[in-house]
Order: C-alpha cells, then sequence, then structure tokens
C-alpha cells in the first residue's frame, strides 16, 4: 500500500513539474513574442521616423541638384553612413552621372546646408556596368555584403568593404541611383534597404515635379522672350518695310513734279505715297495681315515705283483662284521687301525691257507659297554692283537680315515651315534671265 501511494505521489509530482514546465515555457514564449513585437514596433518607428524626416526635406527642395545633395548629405548624418553618392541617368548617352556625394567624394562649401560642395572628381557609369549600372538596368536594389567577392564591383576614389544600391524609379522608368559603400564587410541590413527604397520612391516623385516645374519655367520664359522680340519687331517693322531711302526718294519724286509744274502728278503721287504710308503703319500693330491687304499694299508700293522710274517697268501680281483672299491672313510686311530688292537690284540694271510678276497660291491648309519673279541681272551680278555700292558708299543693307530674323520668330512662334529659296531664272542656253524667289509663309483664316 505503501509503495503504491508513493508511486501515486510521484506521479502526481511528476505531472506537476511537467504542468510548471509548460506554463513556464508558455510564459517565456510570450515575453519572447512581446519582446518581438516590441522590437519591431521600435524598428519600424524608426524606420518611420527616418522616412518622414527625409520625405519632409525632399517636399521641400527647391531644384533637383538641392534636392540630390541633400539626400546625400541626410544619409550620412541620420543612417550613419560613411558615404553616399547620387547617379541620375543621361537618357541620351545612357550613362549615370554622378550628380552629389557626401563624405569622402565631396570638398568644400558650406557642410552644415550643402551649398557650394563639390564632387571630386565625379565619374560616368554605363547602365549595365558595375553594381550600380547593374542595379539600373534591372531596376531592383541591391545589398553586397562584400564586394571583394563581386567581380562586377567598380573601384572610385578608394576600395570599400560593401555597398547599397537602390533604384531611383517613377513610373517603371528608371531616373537614377541612389549608393552607399562602407569600410566594414556585412554593414548594410534590410532596415537600410527598406529606408532608402522610400527615400527613392520620394525622390523619383520629387523629382519628376521639379523638372516639370523646371520645363515649364523656361519655355513661359522662352515664351516671354518671344513676345519681346515680337514686340521689338513691331518697331522695326516700318524700318523694314520702307527704308529711308525709299522715302526720300518718293518725297524727292513728288518735289521733282511741282518743280516741274505737274501739279496732277504731283497730288496723285503724294495721294498714294500718304496712303501707302497710313498702310504700313496701320498693319505694322498685327501680327498677321489678310492677303487682300497685303496685295493693296503691294499693288501700291509699285504703283509708286512704276511712276518714279518713269514707267521703265512692267508688273503683274496673280493669286490663284483656291484662294479667298479676304479670308486668308498671311505674317504682315514680309512680301514687300523682296519686291523692292527685285526692282533695285534686279530690274534697275537691266537694259532691256523690265518685268517683275508676284503670285500666290496655296500650298496646304497651313501654308502659302508667294513667288517674286523679275527679268533682271541675276543674283551674281547684283551681289557685284551692290557690293561694290557698298564700299562707295560705306553702307550695308540690313533689310534682309531682318526678314530672315522675322522668320524665326514666325518659325518658333507657329511650329511651322517658313523658307526662303532664292534662283536665278536660266533661258533655253543656260544664261541667267532674271531671279526667282519662293516665300513659304504659314497662314491663318479671320474666324481664328
Amino acid at each position: 500500500i505503501c509503495s503504491a501511494i508513493f508511486v501515486g505521489l510521484f506521479i502526481i509530482y511528476l505531472l506537476y513539474k511537467k504542468l510548471k514546465q509548460d506554463i513556464q515555457l508558455k510564459h517565456d514564449e510570450k515575453i519572447r513574442t512581446q519582446k518581438l513585437i516590441s522590437e519591431n514596433l521600435q524598428y519600424q518607428l524608426e524606420v518611420a521616423q527616418v522616412t518622414n524626416y527625409f520625405t519632409t526635406s525632399i517636399s521641400n527642395s527647391a531644384t533637383v541638384d538641392d534636392l540630390l545633395w541633400d539626400v546625400a548629405r541626410q544619409c550620412i548624418s541620420k543612417l550613419n553612413f560613411e558615404d553616399c553618392v547620387i547617379y541620375l541617368k543621361d537618357d541620351k548617352s545612357n550613362m549615370l552621372m554622378q550628380k552629389a556625394a557626401w563624405g569622402p567624394k565631396s570638398k568644400a562649401g558650406d557642410t552644415k546646408s550643402g551649398r557650394n560642395v563639390k564632387i571630386i572628381s565625379p565619374i560616368e557609369i554605363a547602365v549595365g556596368d558595375g553594381i550600380v549600372g547593374a542595379v539600373a538596368a534591372a531596376g531592383t536594389p541591391e545589398i553586397i555584403p562584400d564586394v571583394t567577392q563581386d567581380a562586377r564591383y567598380i573601384k572610385d576614389d578608394e576600395q570599400r568593404a560593401s555597398e547599397i544600391a537602390v533604384p531611383v524609379i517613377y513610373d517603371n522608368v528608371v531616373l537614377g541611383v541612389i549608393d552607399s559603400e562602407s569600410r566594414q564587410t556585412n554593414f548594410y541590413s534590410q532596415r537600410h534597404l527598406q529606408i532608402l527604397t522610400a527615400i527613392a520612391s520620394h525622390c523619383a516623385e520629387r523629382i519628376v515635379k521639379l523638372r516639370a516645374e523646371e520645363d515649364l519655367h523656361r519655355n513661359e520664359l522662352e515664351l516671354l522672350q518671344m513676345q519681346n522680340r515680337l514686340a521689338e519687331e513691331k518697331l522695326t517693322a516700318l524700318r523694314s518695310q520702307m527704308n529711308p531711302h525709299f522715302i526720300f526718294n518718293c518725297l524727292n519724286s513728288i518735289q521733282q513734279f511741282i518743280l516741274t509744274g505737274e501739279v496732277d502728278n504731283a497730288n496723285k503721287y503724294l495721294s498714294q505715297f500718304s496712303k501707302l504710308i497710313r498702310l504700313v503703319l496701320q498693319y505694322s500693330e498685327n501680327n498677321f495681315i489678310s492677303l487682300e491687304e497685303e496685295m493693296n499694299m503691294l499693288e501700291l508700293y509699285l504703283s509708286l515705283e512704276k511712276t518714279r522710274f518713269g514707267n521703265s517697268f512692267l508688273y503683274k501680281i496673280y493669286i490663284d483662284e483656291e484662294l479667298d483672299a479676304d479670308e486668308i491672313k498671311i505674317p504682315n510686311l514680309m512680301i514687300q521687301p523682296f519686291v523692292e530688292n527685285a526692282i533695285w537690284h534686279g530690274l534697275m540694271h537691266n537694259k532691256g525691257e523690265r518685268k517683275i510678276d508676284v503670285s500666290f497660291r496655296l500650298k496646304n491648309d497651313d501654308s502659302i507659297i508667294c513667288i517674286v519673279t523679275d527679268n533682271g541681272i541675276g543674283r551674281k551680278r547684283a551681289a557685284e554692283i551692290k557690293k561694290m555700292k557698298s564700299v562707295e558708299l560705306k553702307h550695308h543693307s540690313k533689310g534682309m537680315q531682318l526678314i530672315r530674323d522675322k522668320i524665326d520668330i514666325l518659325k518658333q512662334q507657329f511650329r511651322s515651315e517658313v523658307l526662303i529659296e532664292i534662283d536665278d531664272v536660266l533661258n533655253i542656253d543656260g544664261g541667267v534671265e532674271g531671279t526667282k524667289v519662293l516665300i513659304q509663309l504659314p497662314l491663318q483664316y479671320q474666324d481664328e
């Protein structure tokens, strides 16, 4: 009986001990779980704090350069990195360019703000080359515990032991890479990777936004510059359209009519001249005028020149039947300088019959062709005479240069093709019998 009691008590003791051990194990497991949860929460809190700090700093960056330098500097101070280098990809060359660095790769400047800091011997890495290039090519981050065991490692300023590289990606497009190296093997952890990945994501969004703002600012600046140039063109339009020599000669012609007693001719000439000047002043206020207005002005100008030169040349102005001269608008004050050039440098040196034709035809819905043809002495001979006279008078004409400047502005403003082609007119034997100028201009319609 005693033996049975003893055995029973021993069994109860064993059960009690086992129960106590189970309770202790469960308690220890609970403690470990709570500790892991606490450590994980602490880890997540630390990651969130660091990430939020970077996010705020990134959002306050005014330029891409400021952003990159600030991130590189903060990686050193907040993550205890030895160095941090940020690359941006150049799409044209497909190279990764070092744009910001902190640590051994940086020198001079304000170490607190990061201003005026420069990269020591910046390098370029082709996408796909080295660890940084491989990360850019694949678009996935990498931690290299020991770079001596990785053949891709590219030594920059000095040999180091471990490396971490994280791509900066926006909308599945790699913009660059954030890279850091350490003298210690196995230095970088998943915590570093998680933080750098979040930083890279915020960087990508901010870089895209800043670039868009920079593009917008640049476009606004270009538009402002173009508007200023157009304003300047309006001021020079009268000078390019009616040069002082033409005005002076017209007044002389009026005076000559009066002196010779040709009062009717003087009155008629003066009336046409004043009307032409009034039209020039009126049209110079507009970027575009109707084709009808342009033709009226050319008709007045040619009529005045014909009268002044004693009706020594003939002229015609043609318009294609497809063109509605009242509805179509072309750039103002563009044709007359070419007509004037044809008269003065082509026709007036021709001893025989003198003719000049101006024609307009539609090329497409966006442009019109004007052709000015004369039967003068041709470009080469006209250039020789013009050069000799310029030397004698020490005068250099700026009319055609003003036209070229105006054409450049039209190209920028309307993004349409503006062409000027000048060719000699040849006879059957290949001899020069005149000049042809083709002018292609953008057009608008009255309801635009």
